[in-house]
């Protein structure tokens, strides 16, 4: 197994805590065949043992990431070692079970990394309909967390043959009531109403699926008189011209934001102006589709508000906590980018800090490649007064470079002040930018890679306008 290509080398072990353990029964796996067994929900890096379980006729398993094979193996039972290193990105693993010709006869998967992951279903069927007796129908589903199946029904052609409300999803089908079948289908539905469909042709081989899915990236309007119109910009992707298919102003997406808050020592100071400026920016941004979330951080972290509408709560609750304590900056802010991509619309991470990481375990350069992947605007604010200081004297742009560079790669701007009075202005500098918002969306190319896109935009109208340096397909 060659990891080296595909991830970067770790030490880090994941503890088995984090996973939901399926408990796989022998029912289980002569309907489905092959089962990966453990399912991580949260944020994986690191080492990730992946176990993979099959029954007969399975003979062979390979381990797929994105689509290109990691791992091969004979048997029925294999535990594949991935290192995932401390570069998060959205993992889709699956596994394939081969029988003794070499066809491709089961398989599983799973996402990870991934905070929302799409409902999809895969439908396990027999390679072919056998003459006699009956066959065994399955459905693997990838789901959001926050979404429940309802129930899943089977189809050999257009009859129905079983329906299935509780995992394992399996229908037993008397080949005899199906003469001449050509195909099978299935449908899960979600308790939310929506849908998620496959189809299984009968004698051919199992084919990997492509997922269309639209790019949307945020653009702020820095400068400029009047509104935004897609038909006077033009988007570059990659050094091509890419058709942009809408621009949605602010006012028809709700907005959610983080409000991150270092609560280190070093801050002590500054909580009485950051409560009044907090009440001040909620305030002057929230409509009633809207929600902020006041977290703090110093080495741990913790929320003080879930998201919520009410201003007059975000504000109170920045004082519940006394600043102690070493900065986990970096570490906060990936564990922030996660939950924020599990909020629809728009997004943004606003971090109040003295820009100091004590003690985190992922560094500046893996928050800028997660910052990158999540697509999420990140505005830092940094109140710091000897770096103020520094620059004062031709020093310190080094860092202010490096703070800069994660604002910039996402859309952003960043601020560093030297007194706490500074900060009402800031945020309301920031609430601001955020109504201006728009959401540019674009079809990327089905065949992108899953590596870094660069993007451009220019505007005929005279705007100076502010969107990500680049994306992730």
């Amino acid at each position: 197994m060659n990891a080296g290509r595909l991830f970067n080398r770790s030490v880090f072990i994941i503890h088995r805590s984090m996973f939901i353990v399926l408990l796989v029964s022998a029912l289980s796996l002569q309907a489905q065949t092959l089962y990966i067994t453990e399912k991580p929900q949260g944020l994986v890096h690191g080492i990730l043992y992946v176990p993979i379980v099959a029954s007969e006729p399975v003979e062979r398993i390979a381990l797929f990431i994105n689509s290109v094979k990691f791992s091969e193996a004979k048997g029925r039972a294999v535990t594949v070692q991935v290192n995932v290193g401390r570069y998060l990105r959205r993992l889709r693993l699956r596994a394939v079970g081969y029988d003794a010709k070499g066809q491709e006869i089961a398989q599983d998967e799973m996402v990870v990394n991934d905070p929302r992951p799409p409902f999809r279903v895969r439908l396990q069927a027999p390679h072919e309909m056998p003459a006699t007796g009956s066959i065994t129908l399955g459905a693997n589903i990838i789901k959001p967390a926050d979404l429940a199946v309802a129930s899943v029904d089977f189809y050999v052609g257009e009859q129905k043959v079983g329906n299935a409300t509780a995992p394992p999803y399996t229908a037993s089908v008397d080949v005899k009531t199906v003469p001449r079948a050509v195909y099978a289908r299935v449908v899960a539905h979600g308790t939310s109403g929506t849908e998620a469909n496959d189809v299984f042709f009968f004698g051919d081989r199992l084919r990997d699926q492509i997922d269309v899915t639209v790019q949307q990236i945020p653009m702020s309007v820095a400068s400029g008189k009047g509104p935004v119109s897609a038909g006077q910009l033009a988007l570059v992707d990659n050094g091509s011209p890419r058709k942009i298919e809408a621009l949605v102003p602010a006012a028809d997406q709700p907005l959610t934001v983080i409000l991150l808050i270092d609560y280190s020592e070093s801050m002590l100071e500054e909580l009485p102006v950051v409560k009044e400026a907090a009440r001040q920016f909620a305030k002057n941004l929230l409509r009633p589709q809207d929600r902020i979330a006041v977290v703090g951080f110093n080495q741990r972290t913790f929320w003080l508000t879930p998201f919520t509408n009410d201003f007059e709560t975000a504000a109170a609750s920045v004082d519940r906590v006394k600043p102690i304590g070493e900065t986990h900056l970096y570490d906060t802010v990936i564990e922030m980018l996660f939950e924020l991509q599990k909020q629809p619309g728009r997004r943004a991470l606003v971090v109040l800090t003295d820009g100091v990481d004590q003690g985190s375990t992922f560094n500046l350069d893996h928050v800028v490649h997660y910052a990158r992947y999540a697509g999420v605007p990140i505005y830092p604010i940094i109140k710091n007064k000897m770096l103020t200081r520094l620059m004062r004297f031709g020093i310190g742009y080094l860092q202010a470079a490096r703070l800069g560079r994660i604002a910039r790669d996402t859309g952003a701007t960043y601020f560093i002040i030297q007194k706490e009075r500074e900060l009402p202005a800031v945020y309301s500098r920031l609430a601001d930018e955020l109504r201006q918002q728009y959401q540019i969306l674009f079809y990327s190319d089905v065949s992108a890679t899953d590596q870094w896109h660069s993007l451009a935009i220019e505007d005929r109208g005279g705007h100076q306008l502010r969107i990500p340096r680049g994306y992730f397909p």
